[in-house]
């Protein structure tokens, strides 16, 4: 359905909204990237220290970063293999205590 007169934004904010999204998605990736690689790491030893149980835990620990890694690399246009369903895995980590 299109928009009317009133509905339409000027040329000036719609590209202003687009740049401010682009300028989000390109920061949250390069976050991702960050934190993946932070993850990739921590050792046995590390987790360890930290208290962080052994067993699925940590599995969701690595599923993690293989999202963030595989997101990250379909966003720079790598041809990437989904290993896991990315939702599965955040859903995971948002529960973990």
């Amino acid at each position: 359905m299109a928009l009317n007169e009133i509905q339409l934004p000027d040329k000036a904010t719609f590209y202003n909204e687009l740049q401010i999204a682009a300028t989000q998605m390109n920061s949250l990736m390069n976050n991702w990237r960050d934190i993946a690689e932070f993850i990739g790491t921590m050792g046995t030893a590390d987790l360890d220290e930290m208290g962080v149980g052994i067993g699925a835990v940590r599995t969701d620990l690595i599923n993690f970063r293989t999202a963030m890694e595989e997101l990250t690399a379909f966003f720079d246009g790598t041809s990437t293999t989904q290993t896991n369903v990315p939702a599965v895995v955040v859903d995971k980590i948002r529960r973990m205590k």
